[in-house]
């Protein structure tokens, strides 16, 4: 896997983003777009989610993804980004890379360490997802 090559700030773009949009199809070929709040470490984008929902149904009949973290300036809508991050999804229950996924998400997003929003390795699957392909939009000066 030769992966794909974000510039620097683009990684940071994605990394910062509190929530991204994941696309995934049904059995009969329908988009389906929901939020998923994710981490990147660089290579791979890692999110949780509920077990037995339509989004792991989905992604075990077709691993095929695609991501979007996107923002604009909320006073001034010129001003627009986004990174569309396509690529093949697989569902973690457990192990080392389970648990590296999902001690980023506690650092990223502190409610999944509370009591009510935590959980133990093995209920709660985490979707890793492989980039692929990627393409970037931007229009206007976004500041550092």
């Amino acid at each position: 896997m030769m992966g794909i090559r974000l510039t620097k700030s683009d990684k940071v773009f994605v990394q910062q983003s509190p929530v991204c949009r994941l696309a995934t199809a049904t059995e009969d070929c329908e988009p389906v777009v929901r939020p998923v709040w994710s981490v990147f470490d660089g290579v791979f984008i890692y999110f949780a989610s509920d077990p037995d929902t339509p989004k792991l149904e989905q992604i075990e009949l077709n691993p095929q993804v695609s991501v979007v973290f996107d923002d604009y300036d909320k006073s001034n809508w010129s001003i627009i980004r986004g990174v569309r991050i396509q690529g093949e999804a697989e569902i973690l229950w457990k192990g080392k890379e389970y648990q590296y996924a999902h001690s980023m998400l506690k650092e990223k997003f502190p409610e999944y360490k509370t009591d009510k929003g935590g959980w133990k390795e093995g209920d709660v699957p985490i979707i890793k997802i492989t980039p692929t392909s990627f393409s970037r939009w931007s229009q206007g000066k976004w500041k550092k």
